[in-house]
């Protein structure tokens, strides 16, 4: 039987500037979990949000210019 990997998307806030690229590649060529929100960042930007299970591409890590974006493997299923 197959194991089901299991992933987390953390946002740093602090790093974060809100530009939403992760939102973008996680829509275009990942699993479609990062959402806008409606809160803002500290520099104006609008903060991404995980909705969902995460499939543990990266895309979103990968192309965040502030390595705002981690993404953890949370063991099998």
């Amino acid at each position: 039987m197959a194991t089901v990997k299991r992933f987390s998307v953390a946002i740093d806030e602090d790093k974060c500037k809100g530009c939403l690229i992760c939102v973008h590649m996680c829509n275009t060529r990942g699993g479609k979990i990062l959402k806008e929100s409606d809160k803002k960042t500290a520099l104006g930007g609008t903060k991404p949000i995980p909705e969902g299970d995460c499939i543990g591409c990266r895309w979103c890590e990968l192309y965040c210019p502030d390595f705002a974006v981690n993404v953890e493997e949370q063991g099998d299923a």
